[in-house]
């Protein structure tokens, strides 16, 4: 298998167990023949964000290897929300028991409708800009021109909370 690609993946959860969730998503990652995870980020418990009546979440990155393309591991990713049991609350940012976005994918940059890279908010999140820090802090937003400490330092998110979780 060539795992040529470098993708680094968002992992989410404010429903049920929260950590549970976000460890079995990570670990449905692991055991994918096609991807292997490179390096895991601590979990975070995280103030929720644009909907804000909601519970906080749990919250971590991970860098993953694949021989998936870009649309390949997202439809992965969405099988493995499906099987943890996610379904659409029909409020967006809303409570979701799985969420896993690819944050980037190599240095590509792509805009389409079903998939944006890098992830278009990444750079407003603390909740992603932390974690992605402590895995890869030097990492270059091929947008931004401007690396992950930078985005994090530059940071302007109302004061929103982030809590070491592990």
């Amino acid at each position: 298998m060539d795992f040529r690609h470098t993708a680094y993946i968002g992992i989410g959860s404010n429903l049920g167990n929260k950590k549970r969730n976000c460890l079995n998503g990570i670990e449905a990652i692991e055991g994918d023949h096609e991807c292997c995870v490179e390096t895991k980020s601590p979990l975070y418990l995280t103030e929720p964000v644009d909907f804000e009546d909601q519970a906080w979440f749990v919250n971590g990155v991970i860098k993953i290897c694949t021989c998936l393309d870009p649309v390949g591991l997202l439809n992965r990713l969405k099988g493995i929300e499906k099987k943890a049991g996610r379904v659409s609350s029909g409020i967006k940012f809303g409570p979701r028991i799985l969420d896993l976005d690819i944050l980037f994918f190599d240095e590509l940059i792509l805009n389409t409708e079903y998939l944006t890279l890098p992830h278009p908010r990444l750079h407003k999140r603390r909740f992603v800009l932390r974690p992605l820090f402590d895995i890869e802090p030097d990492l270059i937003h091929p947008v931004l021109k401007k690396n992950i400490r930078t985005l994090l330092l530059d940071l302007k998110d109302g004061g929103r909370r982030i809590i070491l979780f592990e």
